[in-house]
Parts: structure tokens; sequence; C-alpha cells
């Protein structure tokens, strides 16, 4: 073997060797915030909600004590972002299954439609089986028809987005996925598009089973290197 590809193997050993432990939620987030720019830490209290799910059932936010919770907003007309972001977060959801997490983490997604509440919930269905979605633990909710239209855009301002309609079926709107603790506590917001999944994924483990199992984190780059590395020298 050259001295080239000897190096690699070197510092993967060398890498691995080497604990990648978090012993508070502090250290957590400052390691993860290292791997991943997309990512904002925060700590106040998650604004409370209660909504209609697809078969007319109030669900409430408080419903998921005890649970971390991945938090987001659509707009279900929406043709662009909004589809890229159901794909990106079905792929964590791929994930908390993968590390046994999908009994401890619970997905939320809440319409900011103002159009009918039939269409809107008909157009949510359809979500979970073009995502191909567990529903097991994901939660798509909207308002009853006796609220008014603007009742989810209001509450998804109270979380910091604004989706304002600019035209028929269209409405203008940021893009973020928010994490919340067992506690009621907003922990993160994943901002745009460009996130990679295994950090949020990671930072949900560390909220469910403590600091330490941040470390969890390596092996899942040592796979990565490892495909990297059998890819360039298969080429």
């Amino acid at each position: 073997m050259s001295q080239k590809r000897c190096f690699p193997l070197f510092a993967l050993f060398i890498f691995v060797s080497s604990p990648l432990l978090a012993h508070s939620l502090q250290d957590a987030e400052k390691a993860i915030q290292k791997q991943e720019n997309y990512v904002q830490f925060v700590d106040r209290p998650a604004p409370e909600f209660s909504l209609a799910d697809s078969r007319g059932n109030i669900v409430s936010l408080t419903n998921f004590q005890d649970k971390v919770v991945v938090l987001n907003f659509i707009y279900t007309r929406c043709a662009n972002a909004c589809p890229l972001h159901m794909n990106l977060l079905a792929e964590v959801q791929d994930q908390i299954s993968d590390a046994d997490l999908q009994d401890n983490v619970e997905f939320i997604t809440v319409a900011t439609d103002t159009e009918d509440t039939e269409g809107t919930r008909t157009r949510l269905q359809a979500y979970v089986k073009n995502f191909e979605l567990e529903p097991a633990n994901w939660h798509f909710l909207y308002r009853n028809e006796t609220e008014i239209a603007g009742t989810t855009r209001q509450i998804a301002e109270s979380y910091g987005l604004r989706f304002d309609p600019v035209a028929d079926g269209v409405q203008a709107h940021g893009v973020v996925t928010h994490v919340i603790d067992q506690s009621g506590q907003m922990r993160a917001r994943f901002h745009g598009l460009k996130f990679e999944p295994e950090h949020l994924v990671s930072y949900a483990k560390v909220l469910v089973k403590g600091p330490d199992s941040l470390s969890y984190g390596v092996w899942d780059k040592v796979r990565h290197y490892l495909e990297n590395m059998s890819i360039s020298l298969s080429s």
C-alpha cells in the first residue's frame, strides 16, 4: 500500500480513537454548531397551539410532553420550497427510525393555507402518501372550519415565521425546522433547506439520551469516509 493511501487510514484511526463526548447540552450544541452552518440554538418556551388533525381531532403541543418535537410550517399549495422541505424532513424521519428514536420524537407539520379547510386537509393527506411518511409519529395540523382563515399564519408568526399572501395560491415565506424539547422549550431552529439531516438527528438523540450520546455521530462520519474512499479508489 502506498504512503498516499496509508496516511488517510492512519488519520482515520486517530479520528476514531479520539473520544467525541459532550458532557453538557451546551457542549453538544457547540460540537454540532462546528459541523452545521444552518442551526441556531435557542432556549425559550415554544408558543402553545391547539389545532385540528386530518380527522378533526384537536391536537395541542402540550399533548407531546416528554417527547422531542420536530415542528415545521408549510403552505400546501407551494410548488417549490415546501415540497423540498418535506423531502428533507422525510429523510430526518427515516434516520430517527434508524436510530431507534421513533418512540421519543414526534413530527408536527402545520399548514398555513387560508383557503378552504377540506381542500387543505386533502392536500395534507397527499403529503403523507407522496413523501412516504410514517404517520405513527407525524401529525398534520390545520385550523377548524370555525376559526379565522389566518389562524395558522398567526401561529407561524409567533414562531418567527411570516407566510404572506402575495397572489392567489402563493404565499411568500421562509423555511425553518424547529426542535422542541420534552419540557416545551424551543431548543433549535434549523434554517433553510441545506442543513444535514444527521445533525438534527444527533441533536434529537442528545435531547432524548443525554449529551454523551453525541459520540454516536462518529460512526456515521466513519461510514461516510469509508464510502467516499471506496468510490475514490475504485474510480
